[in-house]
């Protein structure tokens, strides 16, 4: 059974694209709060949701909601980045928007007041490394790549850089024997680390022309660059058994793979709208909750279908071609689910108050 329209909608899409900046979210949070501190817009009821989202796997609730028309008077803008999302959504240019935790917990963190509705999709990020990748010898990340600084593969890149560098200092105490062991996966980190902004369509040419040797990317993109030939190290640390080396090694999550897995567990997909939004269309807002919760419940049921509707709009938006094959692989690297685990999110919080992505506690 193929998934079938649930309710009737208008649907458009545009894209947006920007440079990144260094300091462009800390600078459009600061120039937010300051124009919403001079000047109150008077929030209006509304009908018609502007919905913004992002052309990412773990979004595919939005995707195959407006692709069935299952929303109603609603009306999809795409971005290929949280942070420009989130930008949108604070300057009113979008109503009600599919954001990752990093963005939503970076403007909670700037006083911004969001209000968490569902979460969609949880884990699917990748960490990509070049070709010439070999466990035999030691690999140096020097330019990591993130779609755009102060998103959510940015925070997630900060803590696995952190905890990567955190067991490398402890290895060292380690004699040779037990290096040999412990230390076959030879990641190192670079003491000059940079973090490279780069659209996750432009990320294979980034590698080709070394501007890059790795990076830390949401579904689909690493199945994508798995499939050129790039190594997907969440996929290639599975393999193998590896108990006795992470007995040796501690365990715990200071394991590259167990690193890994630590990023996965947190909410990939939020939606959110502002709180002055949602007291003036309270009804309108639930009723597209109880909508997406459908639209995810379908999902659920019918991947095949879900796939194919994600492929229609992937290569409508962006272009290119999207084998199916390779999407339902994708797919199923991502785990779909509604329920809200606000633990999670604190979790994730706290620990980006560790690696200094936040300077100071952010309570939930």
């Amino acid at each position: 059974m193929a998934i079938q329209k649930i309710y009737i909608t208008n649907k458009t899409g545009s894209r947006r694209s920007a440079r990144d900046d260094k300091n462009w979210l800390k600078m459009t949070l600061i120039l937010v709060l300051t124009l919403s501190s001079c000047a109150k817009t008077q929030v209006q009821k509304v009908d018609h949701l502007r919905l913004g989202y992002l052309l990412n796997m773990t979004h595919a609730v939005p995707i195959v909601g407006l692709e069935t028309e299952s929303f109603t008077e609603t009306e999809g803008q795409f971005f290929m980045s949280g942070g420009y999302l989130l930008n949108a959504l604070l300057t009113n240019n979008v109503d009600i928007a599919y954001i990752g935790p990093g963005p939503y917990l970076n403007a909670l963190n700037k006083g911004v007041k969001l209000k968490l509705l569902a979460v969609s999709s949880i884990g699917a990020n990748s960490l990509i490394l070049a070709e010439n990748y070999d466990l035999k010898e030691t690999y140096v990340i020097k330019k990591l790549a993130v779609p755009q600084l102060g998103n959510t593969q940015d925070l997630l890149a900060k803590i696995l850089v952190k905890k990567i560098s955190a067991r490398n200092n402890r290895v060292k105490m380690f004699s040779k024997e037990m290096k040999d062991l412990i230390d076959s996966e030879k990641i190192r980190i670079s003491k000059k680390l940079d973090y490279i902004p780069v659209s996750p369509a432009e990320l294979e040419m980034a590698f080709y022309t070394k501007a890059i040797d790795s990076a830390l990317v949401a579904e689909p993109w690493g199945t994508m660059l798995e499939s050129k030939g790039l190594v997907n190290l969440s996929t290639h640390l599975s393999f193998g058994p590896r108990d006795m080396v992470e007995e040796l090694d501690g365990a715990g999550d200071n394991g590259l793979k167990d690193t890994l897995k630590l990023i996965n567990k947190y909410p990939a997909t939020l939606l959110v709208v502002k709180e002055e939004f949602y007291k003036v269309n309270q009804a309108r807002v639930d009723t597209f909750v109880i909508e997406q919760n459908e639209v995810l419940a379908a999902i659920q049921e019918e991947s095949n279908s879900a796939v194919a509707l994600v492929k229609s709009h992937l290569e409508n938006k962006t272009k290119k071609s999207f084998g199916e094959a390779f999407l339902l692989s994708s797919f199923s690297k991502v785990k779909f689910s509604d329920k809200l685990d606000k633990t999670r999110l604190q979790e994730l919080a706290n620990i980006a108050r560790e690696v200094k992505y936040f300077r100071k506690d952010l309570i939930l």
